[in-house]
């Protein structure tokens, strides 16, 4: 009964993720539509949303974080090792899309794709929605999604342990909804893989949310520079 109750949580956490990301992406398409006050309304809304998302994630998070990883500090070194993982990761996700290239002719992979078409409302847009769009990309994405991905799952589904079994089914998790193909799925895969690896070398999520945003931060500060363009 405890595992269908904890599994109902880690959906629930996933779904709350996607919906934390999809928002934007709709206030971003549907802005014309919005008087000014209306725009700000949402705007803020969706900011102390955010804010309180991660805050009580958070807060849920550390009561089951050990002793050991709720006392570790960021130093120089795990910030350089998680500049190697994102390295890494880099180098997966620019082989990737070139094989997806060949495979299907596309130059990017459907996700992708679909993320930098949104940039097509930054021009004479609700400068706000644009900010928040990139932000998500960039740090707030990563962050919910670490939480909701590998931290709650490897939390309740497997109690910090089982460590190989843990990084697969996470790993899984994480690639499906980012696929829409079987290449897609794989290469999703290789990269959660990536972040599980950061993730399980000292058991502290900071150190995966660090290569995520790492790995998400070249495509938001890209999309800032079309809409300051």
């Amino acid at each position: 009964m405890k595992i269908v109750l904890n599994s109902i949580k880690v959906i629930g956490l996933i779904l709350l993720s996607l919906v934390c990301n999809i928002i934007p992406m709709y206030l971003l398409q549907y802005q014309n539509k919005l008087s000014l006050p209306a725009k700000w309304g949402l705007g803020l809304v969706y900011i102390v949303l955010i804010i309180l998302v991660i805050y009580f994630l958070w807060q849920a998070h550390k009561k089951h974080d050990s002793a050991e990883v709720a006392t570790q500090k960021m130093t120089a070194k795990d910030i350089g090792i998680a500049l190697l993982f994102f390295l890494v990761a880099r180098v997966v996700a620019i082989t990737g899309t070139l094989i997806n290239q060949i495979l299907s002719g596309q130059s990017t992979t459907t996700n992708d794709a679909a993320l930098q078409s949104l940039t097509a409302f930054f021009k004479n847009g609700f400068f706000l929605y644009t900010l928040l769009y990139v932000i998500l990309v960039g740090i707030v994405g990563p962050i919910i999604e670490e939480m909701a991905y590998r931290a709650f799952p490897n939390h309740l589904w497997f109690k910090n342990s089982h460590k190989v079994l843990a990084g697969i089914i996470t790993t899984l998790l994480f690639a499906f909804p980012h696929a829409t193909t079987l290449f897609e799925f794989v290469l999703y895969a290789c990269i959660g893989a990536i972040l599980y690896l950061a993730y399980a070398r000292r058991g502290n999520i900071k150190d995966s949310m660090l290569v995520h945003i790492l790995n998400n931060l070249p495509t938001a500060l890209y999309f800032l520079f079309i809409a300051l363009k």
